[in-house]
């Protein structure tokens, strides 16, 4: 028990937020934009880091970027359909 470090899964991972702007930089998207995901409820929640600031979660970001990836995979051509 002296490693306790290596009984813990390969996939938990550390708590990160990224403030709005860093956020939506990795995103790729504008500072509008990502507020704007966030009230149609794709993105987020917020957490509020104090009176006048606020960040995503790493994961929640994560998230998103994957979405977005999946939703540009061609699925048609997987199940057989496309243009003939």
């Amino acid at each position: 028990m002296e490693n306790q470090k290596q009984d813990l899964p390969s996939a938990v991972r550390l708590a990160a937020l990224e403030r709005i702007p860093a956020a939506a930089k990795r995103m790729g998207i504008s500072v509008s934009q990502t507020y704007r995901e966030i009230k149609i409820g794709r993105l987020g929640p917020l957490v509020k880091l104090g009176e006048r600031a606020s960040a995503l979660s790493g994961e929640s970001v994560d998230r998103w970027i994957a979405e977005r990836i999946a939703e540009s995979t061609p699925q048609q051509a997987a199940k057989g359909g496309g243009r003939e």
